[in-house]
């Protein structure tokens, strides 16, 4: 017990830490008593309640969050017991996620400075608020974390099987996010020649059990709502944010006015209908209006980086405490420049990475490339605060990390298990 206790006191302390923390930010701001769903989440929950309660799937979220989220469902419990779960289950990830990004940055730098890198990840406020409500951000961060550390095993063992596992789960995280389907299909043709050479060992598993969720998720959407596609929300968020963007810029209404004018015609169309018509809007902003829509695009990517938590902007005062107003609005300012500062750095980081691998791409060129996506992904939607950019913090601190070691150490410091 004391050698074990002594091999991982590093990480046992970061859990430590992080309980703690969540603790303090739970009491400052009366977080878990605020009783506030996002429409989001109440789509996600719904999403659950259909998959395990009627097995059929939601014209909008596919069942990645459905199969984790509602496991309370399968036990008797209700829509209470579902929000508590996802609590429970996002702390649990969020503090995994400080052990992955401590486990990326002690084979750089010594395990003490590793440490002290790591605790950052505590300081982003957005990726700690999420956590109280049932959204994606903190699942997809810990999933996307976990892909590329075990990218990472993959490169330094030259085992198949931690490729294959990643590859496996970055299909999985299609049914969470469906935009990352993009991501997916560059890594798979990027690491095609592997996957090739290897097609026929039992790790592959991983990979065709992902694709065949993928194309059952497909199946079930062309059964109930009578196309075969992921889900109908890349059309929809498309039309109410970009598009309203762009249409609002060229007639001088405000996003507010123009974005309930597209959602309450939108949604009052048959699913079927919604892709064909966001895309012939998309077709004649395009060729009509191609000005403002490329403007809205860089106003929204603009809009995403600025922005502060909206969890923490939604907190009420509920038990009438002195400090909260004063708490809030610090917490408001500290979450506005960590999306501003971190962003910026992911994008100075990503740049040079990117480019600096680009004739021998290792998992650091990989990571550049998935905030440069990210970002550049962001531009679709906008005014849900700093959730579209949360996502690729933790690589930023990565990133951090491997250039402090470049710069400022000798050597590369050993992987250490």
């Amino acid at each position: 017990m004391n050698r074990f206790l002594k091999h991982y006191k590093y990480q046992i302390l970061l859990v430590f830490i992080g309980i703690i923390w969540i603790t303090l930010l739970n009491g400052l701001l009366q977080v878990y008593d605020q009783h506030h769903i996002y429409p989001d989440s109440e789509s996600y929950r719904q999403a659950a309640d259909l998959f395990y309660h009627d097995f059929k799937a939601h014209c909008y979220r596919p069942f990645g969050m459905a199969l984790i989220f509602g496991i309370p469902y399968i036990f008797g419990g209700g829509n209470a017991e579902v929000f508590d779960f996802s609590l429970v289950i996002n702390i649990m990830i969020w503090l995994g996620s400080a052990l992955l990004v401590f486990s990326f940055l002690k084979k750089m730098i010594t395990v003490r400075k590793a440490f002290i890198f790591a605790l950052a990840f505590y300081s982003i406020l957005g990726l700690a608020f999420v956590n109280f409500h049932l959204l994606t951000e903190g699942i997809y961060t810990f999933f996307t974390l976990l892909v590329f550390w075990l990218i990472d095993r993959y490169y330094a063992a030259k085992s198949f099987h931690y490729l294959s596992i990643a590859l496996g789960l970055l299909l999985f995280m299609v049914l969470i996010k469906p935009g990352t389907k993009f991501l997916a299909i560059v890594l798979l043709l990027f690491f095609g020649r592997v996957l090739i050479k290897n097609f026929y060992k039992y790790s592959m598993a991983f990979i065709y059990i992902s694709v065949g969720l993928i194309v059952f998720q497909c199946v079930k959407v062309k059964q109930e709502y009578g196309d075969f596609t992921l889900s109908y929300i890349d059309g929809v968020t498309y039309y109410n944010y970009l598009g309203n963007t762009a249409m609002t810029l060229k007639t001088g209404e405000t996003f507010e006015e123009g974005i309930q004018k597209r959602m309450d015609y939108i949604f009052s169309l048959p699913h079927t209908e919604t892709k064909a018509v966001a895309a012939k809007d998309f077709k004649d902003q395009l060729s009509g209006n191609t000005l403002n829509l490329v403007k809205g695009y860089f106003i929204n990517i603009v809009e995403n980086t600025k922005t502060p938590n909206d969890c923490i902007v939604i907190c009420k005062n509920k038990a009438g405490t002195e400090y909260f107003d004063s708490v809030q609005k610090a917490f408001i300012i500290i979450s506005k420049y960590q999306n501003r500062i971190f962003t910026a750095l992911g994008i100075i980081f990503a740049l040079y990475y990117f480019f600096s691998g680009c004739k021998k791409p290792d998992v650091y060129t990989l990571i550049s490339f998935y905030i440069l996506y990210t970002i550049a992904l962001s531009g679709i939607s906008s005014h849900q605060g700093d959730r579209f950019h949360l996502v690729f913090f933790p690589f930023v601190i990565v990133l951090a990390g491997k250039f402090y070691a470049q710069r400022y150490s000798t050597k590369i410091v050993p992987v250490q298990e």
